[in-house]
């Protein structure tokens, strides 16, 4: 007899595919992203002082010695319990965050969650937990999710009752003879032989990025109808021609998300459209400003006027040019004082080196200009400077989403990563420590928190320094390849 938990609870009802190899085939086990797992940690216990004088259980959950550390602490009408732990004849068990006693003969159940708000999952989650508890004879009266509260700011030391929100579940939960029925659903699956592979763009994504969506998926081409059409339209022609696109009629195409993308790939040839790349240049006034940002996302706010999840810059990249043709020169600021705001700094520097002429070029505006917004509200000080330059901003994103210019081995997408080695094969990101914005974050936020040596921290300053200056000076390159292909056409 299988154990189910109430992970593999919400995976069953999410894909029962996912539930079966999850069981049954440990070797296609999905690696665990370590530090999702250290914040969700750390957030568990930060939430428990929240309701502090309760009980620990310190076996983990899968362990028969949970549970009776539960029952004991349950009979000493212990006011909160931590990961108390129940579980059924029937072999269903959970962990509560944090169970709380009302003093009547009723708990009640509070599952913390690291988000601005309940998800769906979130509901399932709750609602087994409380089918567990129930069959093993806990009256439970309200069942709750904690979450952020997204409004919050940090002023001085971080206010716990303000940081959370709980958010009232109890009516939206699943009864329990559902419960009962889904569970029962599930262990049949269990007890039966491999489903056949189910994928669905919608399906593989609901509540999260399934973990064994590189195995079901293993057979799609790197671009397929998944990449050429939205949700329902990519299920609905998958399910008829199989996700290949040399087996889509041509008059499906005209689904596509973006026109012209298949007839690119299926005759491998290139779109350039001058109209979009001269209506773009035409926006640009000399000198030129290429600028990037890298940001730390921190779940519990670190620093005042900050939020939880707010991004926080720490990073800029900045390469002029003066003149067309010109030298380009390279400014940036990378913060290296652990543990203070990197904001202040950044801002000041940024001001200095921006100037207030001239186009101020990001690739995907919104992320930098709201950066920028955030910034001016934090610090009211800098807001007409910062707003300035928002209002300068234009977007190299836009001339390559609108296919003014796309090469077929983009695979439909139009990211700087694709961009790049589409259009300046020569310049690459595979050979830098840090391959990425989330690499970036990770370990800077590893830095302000103390956890490298200081070898390592300088280790990471040069690599930063490497990274973020790739991104503005492949702006550069790419600016370069558009106004040369509209010099060849004029």
């Amino acid at each position: 007899m299988f154990r189910i938990s109430k992970s593999d609870y919400v995976l069953g009802i999410k894909c029962p595919n996912a539930l079966w190899f999850k069981k049954h085939r440990k070797d296609l086990q999905p690696e665990m992203n370590q530090a999702v797992l250290d914040n969700g940690t750390a957030v568990g216990e930060l939430a428990c002082n929240r309701f502090p004088g309760g009980v620990r259980i310190t076996a983990k959950p899968w362990e028969e010695d949970a549970i009776t550390q539960t029952k004991t602490a349950v009979d000493n009408n212990a006011p909160f319990i931590y990961e108390a732990t129940f579980g059924t004849d029937t072999g269903e068990y959970c962990a509560v965050d944090i169970l709380r006693n009302n003093n009547d003969g009723t708990w009640d159940i509070i599952e913390v969650k690291s988000t601005s708000s309940p998800h769906d999952y979130h509901i399932l989650d709750a609602s087994f937990q409380r089918f567990v508890l129930t069959h093993c004879g806990i009256k439970i009266n309200k069942c709750f999710i904690m979450t952020f509260n997204p409004n919050y700011v940090r002023h001085g030391d971080i206010e716990l009752d303000k940081l959370f929100d709980l958010h009232d579940v109890t009516d939206k939960l699943q009864d329990f003879d559902t419960a009962q029925r889904e569970i029962a659903r599930l262990r049949a699956i269990l007890d039966g032989p491999e489903l056949g592979i189910a994928i669905s763009k919608a399906k593989c994504s609901n509540f999260y990025e399934c973990g064994y969506k590189c195995h079901c998926w293993k057979d799609v081409p790197p671009y397929s109808v998944f990449d050429a059409f939205r949700g329902a339209s990519a299920d609905e022609i998958y399910a008829k021609y199989g996700a290949d696109l040399h087996n889509v009629p041509a008059d499906m195409r005209a689904k596509q998300m973006h026109a012209g993308d298949i007839e690119s790939f299926l005759d491998n040839t290139d779109i350039v459209n001058k109209d979009i790349l001269r209506d773009f240049t035409n926006k640009l006034h000399w000198p030129l400003y290429f600028l990037d940002y890298e940001t730390i996302m921190p779940a519990v706010p670190m620093f005042d006027n900050s939020r939880p999840y707010q991004q926080i810059c720490f990073q800029f990249s900045l390469h002029v040019q003066r003149t067309p043709g010109g030298e380009l020169k390279h400014y940036e600021y990378l913060h290296a004082e652990r543990g203070t705001d990197p904001r202040p700094g950044l801002i000041k520097r940024l001001i200095e080196t921006i100037g207030d002429t001239g186009s101020v070029i990001v690739y995907n505006q919104s992320f930098e200009q709201v950066r920028n917004s955030e910034m001016a509200i934090d610090f009211p000080e800098y807001a007409d400077e910062l707003n300035a330059i928002n209002a300068r901003m234009v977007d190299l994103l836009v001339p390559f989403r609108e296919r003014g210019l796309y090469r077929p081995c983009q695979n439909g997408g139009a990211s700087i990563k694709l961009t790049l080695p589409a259009f300046v094969p020569e310049m690459s990101y595979a050979n830098l420590d840090i391959h990425n914005g989330n690499e970036a974050s990770t370990q800077f936020l590893d830095f302000m928190s103390g956890k490298l040596t200081s070898d390592e921290a300088l280790q990471l300053m040069q690599s930063l320094h490497e990274y973020c200056g790739q991104d503005t000076i492949a702006m550069v390159r790419l600016l370069d390849v558009i106004l040369g292909i509209l010099q060849c056409q004029n």
